[in-house]
């Protein structure tokens, strides 16, 4: 990992911020890895920010240890009617240059991560372009996709769907799906999640 990742990593604080909360609810390690179904060395090195979670596996972790997604990304929650986030606020979870590339094939900014008992979690991703289909994810909720520029191709359950630059795809979210890029360009797309309250 290259040092800015790792310091964006440590800024943001998402593994302390898990281990609080798995050690408040006295969960081992190995506890909460087998309900995620993760490795308890994968959850490790999420922990010490040694790589970044998948937004799929922020979901889960945020479901089982009973908060919003948002709580991670945000020390200060706003009340009120609406959140501006400019360009520059965005808070950023970087894969780059990890010792595993494969785990995690996008980037992505947080673009509302202040607004206290919100419902949805809008992400801005970047994806890279990959040749092979990657691990398939699922979660709570629903997931919407709109294509801003490139193309990527969802899997769900088998289906394969393709979207380019204006597309847009809906799907309940408890569906294994795989999102990837396809060439040349990296995609990017905005993608709004709706995870079920416990």
């Amino acid at each position: 990992m290259s040092p800015q990742t790792a310091i964006e990593l440590k800024q943001l604080g998402i593994g302390e911020k898990i281990r609080s909360l798995r050690t408040a609810k006295k969960m081992g390690l190995d506890a909460l890895a087998k309900k995620l179904g993760v490795s308890k060395i994968l959850l490790g090195q999420i922990e010490e920010d040694v790589i970044p979670p998948t937004v799929a596996t922020l979901l889960n972790i945020s479901k089982i240890l009973g908060v919003g997604i948002d709580h991670f990304f945000s020390d200060v929650e706003q009340t009120g009617k609406f959140e501006l986030t400019r360009a520059d606020e965005r808070l950023s979870v970087h894969h780059d240059d990890l010792p595993e590339p494969g785990k995690i094939s996008y980037n992505y900014e947080s673009l509302a991560y202040r607004l206290a008992k919100k419902h949805m979690e809008p992400f801005f991703v970047q994806f890279d372009v990959s040749p092979e289909e990657g691990e398939s994810y699922s979660h709570d909720g629903e997931e919407f996709i709109h294509v801003i520029k490139g193309e990527i191709e969802v899997v769900l359950s088998g289906d394969r769907v393709r979207l380019n630059a204006g597309d847009s795809l809906y799907f309940y979210a408890n569906v294994p799906h795989t999102i990837r890029g396809i060439g040349p360009e990296k995609p990017e797309a905005v993608i709004v999640l709706y995870p079920y309250s416990s």
